[in-house]
């Protein structure tokens, strides 16, 4: 072999180097930059709320980049716009996808999640405990485990498995402080100790000549409303001699937190329930110190002033009516209320009185009188 053709191959040798070089340098990395580009914006408009358009994206780029490190991201985006528009078979799909061809994604505990609150709500409670039952076993480290433990604790107190379902509860609350699941955890935990309160404390009370659920309550220092309730009676009407649940409302109290926005129903010193709440903001700050209940009122009239835009008289039950469906005053223009902004509670931003949720005012209504204590401290 002459030195000419030896050159020439050296020299093809070299420049298939400098081609295999090039692709690995420049064409590789490019082709990586604009899958990750093309998931960016997924994930950006899914974060925009265009659902469909995430949809037609993500299926796009699964035909063209079958073989991509990145389906499993793709795919989660895809699931969670179907959820979000309602074709929970299409989502579920892709779910069981995630977890049969990418076993190793970090998708794969929220695939079980997703999966196992779709079978709660569709009443397959023996499979969905199955599903979050893995995720705290296999994925104890992962957000997610939040969300299957309260799912497990909901199961549980379904079951009338209270103890299991408050030891779920307290666990999502006790590790996962800042978790998007701790406000139901508290929820359902107070739920379950305020009926715990209310069939521990009551008691048989038999109706006297000329009684009524008014003057009873009086007695007991407690509602008519509450009275009501925990008998299942259908309307106002007793009748001598017969015989009714009620509680001594005398050692409840209200303590109100401001540094957390939490309202705290208390027996004595033991809390029973608590509540978020919106409270006074800088400029308006609520009154703090001790107080008592001075006057309760069902769809109170709000008397709007110039500082919510002169508004006037606003009937209870009108939509514009920002006390809600409920009314318990402390101070004079200063009460604890419903309201029409639940997208406030939480935080502070009212004029200064207390606002919460109208189905958990209505609940509290229930529980105290005109003169339970209130303290307020900041």
């Amino acid at each position: 072999m002459n030195s000419k053709i030896l050159a020439l191959i050296l020299i093809g040798i070299t420049l298939i180097a400098f081609l295999f070089i090039a692709i690995f340098v420049l064409v590789i990395p490019s082709q990586k930059r604009t899958v990750t580009s093309e998931v960016s914006n997924i994930e950006a408009i899914f974060k925009e709320g265009k659902y469909q358009e995430v949809i037609m994206l993500s299926e796009a780029f699964v035909k063209k980049r079958s073989r991509s490190k990145s389906i499993p991201d793709v795919y989660y985006y895809l699931a969670m716009s179907k959820q979000k528009l309602d074709d929970i078979d299409g989502a579920m799909k892709i779910w069981e996808n995630i977890i049969k061809k990418y076993p190793k994604s970090k998708n794969v505990p929220e695939a079980y999640y997703y999966i196992g609150y779709e079978q709660e709500i569709s009443q397959n409670f023996d499979k969905a405990l199955e599903n979050y039952t893995i995720i705290t076993n296999k994925y104890p480290d992962t957000p997610i485990v939040a969300g299957a433990t309260l799912g497990m604790g909901r199961l549980y107190e379904m079951k009338g498995q209270d103890s299991e379902a408050i030891s779920a509860y307290q666990n999502v609350i006790e590790r996962f402080p800042d978790s998007e699941f701790v406000v139901e955890a508290e929820q359902r935990l107070g739920n379950i100790a305020l009926a715990n309160f209310i069939e521990e404390n009551s008691k048989s009370y038999t109706v006297e000549r000329g009684e009524s659920l008014v003057t009873i309550a009086k007695k007991f220092n407690t509602t008519p409303q509450l009275i009501t309730k925990i008998n299942n009676l259908s309307g106002a009407s007793i009748n001598v001699g017969q015989t009714i649940k009620v509680i001594d409302g005398s050692n409840l109290n209200i303590f109100i937190d401001l540094s957390k926005n939490k309202l705290y129903l208390k027996s004595n010193d033991k809390v029973i329930k608590s509540y978020y709440v919106c409270s006074g903001k800088k400029e308006t700050p609520t009154p703090t110190g001790d107080y008592k209940v001075t006057e309760k009122m069902v769809d109170p009239t709000w008397f709007s002033g110039i500082e919510t835009g002169n508004k006037g008289k606003i009937p209870g039950g009108d939509p514009r009516n920002e006390l809600g469906t409920r009314w318990i005053g402390f101070k004079p223009t200063f009460g604890i209320h419903g309201t029409i902004f639940p997208e406030s509670i939480g935080k502070s931003e009212s004029h200064g009185c207390v606002r919460m949720h109208n189905a958990e005012v209505e609940e509290l209504y229930d529980m105290v009188v005109t003169g339970t204590p209130i303290k307020i401290e900041n």
